[in-house]
């Protein structure tokens, strides 16, 4: 089983520096511009952690979670997961809709600090788009594994998707302390 380990993270740490790090400098990018896409990065290889991670390569435990995880591979209506998750136990359901929330606010505030020109439909449009990516890789997964290891729902895609936008409008409040403190970068518009 690859979980995300001292390996993965050197990995990471080697496409930051060798792929991003060096781009961004060579480009004579600001500090702060780096600072943000830095934190962009750690985010992104976080949610990649906490989506993907563990990725069963010993097909002894593929074969051992088909006898034992036994199921549907995903919800399709909006909101059933939530209701069974309520019928098992109150904690555990808010925990995980705030945990859905949660992982797609930074996602909100850091893309228009990195990339000042985005739109708010652009970023509406990047969340949607990060958000299904996540579900249709966990549907692949289960279709290779040929058991449900990840459950695809509709309720994390919505939730998810949510916590985008809430982080987006996160941004826009802060945005103009964010000016004061000359750390957001304000943007020419063009005539």
């Amino acid at each position: 089983m690859l979980r995300f380990s001292g390996l993965v993270i050197t990995i990471a740490l080697i496409i930051y520096i060798v792929f991003f790090l060096w781009r961004w400098l060579k480009r004579h990018d600001t500090k702060k511009t780096i600072f943000f896409k830095t934190c962009f990065y750690v985010y992104t290889c976080g949610v990649i952690k906490f989506t993907m991670f563990p990725i069963m390569l010993d097909s002894f435990l593929i074969e051992d979670t088909k006898k034992y995880a036994t199921g549907s591979y995903m919800n399709l209506i909006p909101f059933n997961s939530i209701g069974e998750m309520f019928m098992e136990g109150r904690e555990y359901a808010s925990f995980q809709i705030v945990a859905n929330f949660i992982m797609f606010v930074p996602l909100g505030i850091l893309l228009p600090l990195c990339f000042p020109k985005l739109t708010w439909k652009s970023v509406f449009a990047i969340s949607f788009i990060a958000t299904v990516g996540i579900e249709f890789a966990q549907l692949l997964q289960d279709l290779i594994y040929q058991a449900p290891f990840k459950f695809v729902d509709i309720d994390d895609l919505i939730l998810n998707f949510s916590g985008g936008i809430f982080g987006y409008i996160v941004y826009v409040i802060i945005r103009p302390v964010l000016r004061k403190m000359n750390l957001c970068p304000i943007v020419e518009k063009n005539s």
